[in-house]
């Protein structure tokens, strides 16, 4: 099986696969549209371009990993990110599933923040669900200079998938989703 990755930047990508990779040891995991990024993504070009990747790459299912940067999933910014990933999802065949960061990516830091500690001489503590704090990153770098989101893929493959799990719903329930698609195939 392949999975195709989609993200906003490398960092992104680099970081979901490093995840999933220690998860599902059968799958292989591609990257798609690597020169298109952040805004890029909402772009007519980015579907023209995903046309010819899909149908080169031919992925079984496709992530599309967006950061909402808002924390309110009624917000004009969720509704569009929900129409382009629509826009997306028809063009991989409907094979598309959906990893929207409430925030950011590096909410899921949060999730595992004593290796983050230990890796930065930090003392941050998390005191509420992940997804409501409003920009991680810069909680991050504001506690740590030496943290750069480049890091990101490093610092979550050091953060067991079921710590992700536990303490982010939004990862849990993006998990539920991969498995149950994970099953059609088989």
């Amino acid at each position: 099986m392949t999975i195709g990755l989609i993200g906003e930047a490398p960092n992104d990508t680099d970081a979901i696969k490093n995840i999933l990779v220690k998860q599902y040891k059968d799958v292989r995991f591609i990257s798609l549209l690597q020169r298109i990024r952040g805004s890029q993504l909402d772009s007519q070009k980015m579907i023209d371009d995903l046309h010819i990747e899909y149908a080169f790459q031919k992925p079984d299912l496709v992530i599309f990993i967006r950061d909402l940067d808002h924390t309110s999933l009624r917000s004009e910014k969720f509704k569009q990110r929900n129409k382009t990933f629509e826009k997306v999802n028809k063009v991989v065949d409907r094979k598309g599933i959906f990893l929207l960061h409430i925030y950011e990516i590096e909410a899921l830091i949060l999730t595992g923040i004593d290796i983050f500690n230990k890796m930065y001489n930090t003392n941050i503590v998390i005191d509420k669900d992940v997804s409501t704090y409003e920009e991680p990153k810069e909680l991050l770098k504001n506690e740590s200079y030496k943290y750069n989101e480049s890091q990101n893929a490093e610092i979550l493959n050091k953060i067991p998938i079921k710590t992700l799990i536990n303490n982010c719903k939004y990862f849990s329930e993006f998990i539920t989703k991969l498995e149950a698609k994970i099953l059609e195939f088989e």
